[in-house]
C-alpha cells in the first residue's frame, strides 16, 4: 500500500487557515439550504455549526448534478497514544446528541476554492462542508465530492479552526488531514493502490486512513496535517487493498486490514484459526440440535459462511467444496490458495 500523495502549494496553505463558516440560509428540506446563486459568506464563526451545509447542499448551490458525483470516507481516529491533544473529537465540534462533526472541502471544480467554486466568487472556506456518520460504531463519515474531473485535492478537518489567531483556546483543537488527490488516481506518481479503486478514474468508493506516524505542520498555525492512506471501503468499518471483483479480494471481513478488527474466518465454525472438517461437524451437529462434543465451540457468525443470514447445510457443503479446492470460502471460482 503506498501513501497518499500530498500536494501542499503555498497558495493553498494560506486559503486553508482563513477561518470562515456560513450565516443561515432560506428554507429546510433536501438539500434547500442553499440554492443556485447563494453566496458563501463568512461570520466570525470558529467552527461547524447547523447552519453549514451539506457536501449536497454545496454542490446542488453551485450548479452541480448529484448524479455525478464520489462517495469517499474517512475514519475519525483514535487519539495518538504518542502525542498529547491529537484526539479529533471535542467539545468544539460535538453536537448535542455527543455527535463529532467531520467536515471537508476540495479544491476546485464545483463548490471548490476556485473562483468558479461559489457563484459569489469566494470559493470554499473553512470549515467546508458537513459530511455524513454512516457508522458510528466504527466512526465512519462519507462525503459526496464532484467525480467532474476537476477537483484534484481534498482535505478533511474535525470542524475545527483557530485560523492565525493563536491567543484563542479554540486554536489548538484544530485537526486536518494533508490534501489528498482523489481525481485521477493512476495519473503519473498517482499510485495508491495496488490493483487500482473501483474506479480508477477517481477514488469512489474508497476510505482516508490516517497515518500518525508522518505529518506535515502548517507554516501559519503550526497545527499538524496528517497524511494518510487509500482503501478500499468494505462496509462495516471493514477496508482493504484490493476492489470486490478482484480475484484476490475473499469477502469482507476476511480482506479486512483495519487493526481494530479481528473478524474470525468464514467457516472457522470452532474458531480454532483454521476451517476444516470439524466445522463442518460443528454444523451438522447443530441442524441436527445435537449438543456439541465436550470443548467444542460453535460460532453463529462464521457458520453462516454463504453471509445469507442463516445456517444451513449449504453452508457445510461450502466448507466442504473449499476443502477440496473447488471453490473458495466466499463461492468464488476458481480456487485460489489464502495468503
Amino acid at each position: 500500500m503506498k501513501k497518499i500523495i500530498s500536494i501542499l502549494l503555498a497558495v493553498m496553505l494560506v486559503v486553508s487557515v482563513a477561518v470562515f463558516s456560513v450565516n443561515a440560509y432560506g428554507s429546510d428540506g433536501d438539500y434547500s439550504k442553499l440554492s443556485p446563486g447563494s453566496s458563501y459568506d463568512p461570520s466570525d464563526s470558529y467552527t461547524v455549526d447547523d447552519n453549514t451545509p451539506t457536501c449536497e447542499e454545496a454542490i446542488v448551490a453551485c450548479g452541480g448534478d448529484l448524479n455525478n458525483v464520489q462517495k469517499i470516507y474517512f475514519q475519525v481516529p483514535k487519539a495518538d497514544p504518542n502525542q498529547d491533544g491529537s484526539d479529533w473529537v471535542n467539545q468544539y465540534n460535538t453536537d448535542a446528541n455527543g455527535v463529532c462533526q467531520i467536515c471537508v472541502y476540495w479544491w476546485g471544480g464545483i463548490a471548490g476554492s476556485a473562483s468558479e467554486g461559489w457563484p459569489s466568487g469566494k470559493g470554499c472556506t473553512w470549515v467546508g462542508y458537513r459530511t455524513k456518520l454512516v457508522d458510528p460504531v466504527n466512526r465512519i463519515y462519507e462525503a459526496t465530492v464532484p467525480a467532474d474531473g476537476n477537483t484534484p485535492l481534498i482535505i478533511w478537518n474535525n470542524g475545527v479552526n483557530g485560523g492565525m489567531d493563536q491567543t484563542k483556546p479554540i486554536f489548538k483543537f484544530g485537526r486536518q488531514l494533508a490534501d489528498a488527490n482523489i481525481e485521477g488516481a493512476y495519473e503519473g506518481d498517482y499510485d495508491t493502490l495496488p490493483e487500482g479503486t473501483p474506479n480508477e478514474d477517481n477514488m469512489d468508493g474508497c476510505i482516508q486512513i490516517i497515518d500518525y506516524a508522518h505529518s506535515t505542520v502548517n507554516p501559519l498555525t503550526q497545527i499538524p496535517a496528517y497524511e494518510s492512506f487509500w482503501y478500499v471501503y468494505y462496509g462495516d468499518g471493514c477496508y482493504g487493498e484490493y476492489p470486490t471483483t478482484s480475484p484476490n479480494y475473499h469477502g469482507k471481513y476476511a480482506s479486512c486490514v483495519n487493526p481494530e478488527h479481528n473478524h474470525p474466518r468464514p467457516g472457522d465454525v470452532n474458531n480454532d484459526k483454521s476451517v476444516d472438517m470439524i466445522d463442518v461437524l460443528c454444523i451438522q451437529y447443530h441442524l441436527a440440535q445435537r449438543d456439541l462434543p465436550e470443548g467444542m465451540e460453535f460460532d453463529t457468525i462464521t457458520a453462516d459462511v454463504d453471509g445469507d443470514g442463516h445456517i444451513s447445510i449449504i453452508d457445510a457443503t461450502r466448507i466442504q467444496r473449499y476443502l477440496a479446492r473447488l471453490c473458495n470460502i466466499d463461492g468464488t471460482t476458481p480456487y485460489k490458495e489464502a495468503e
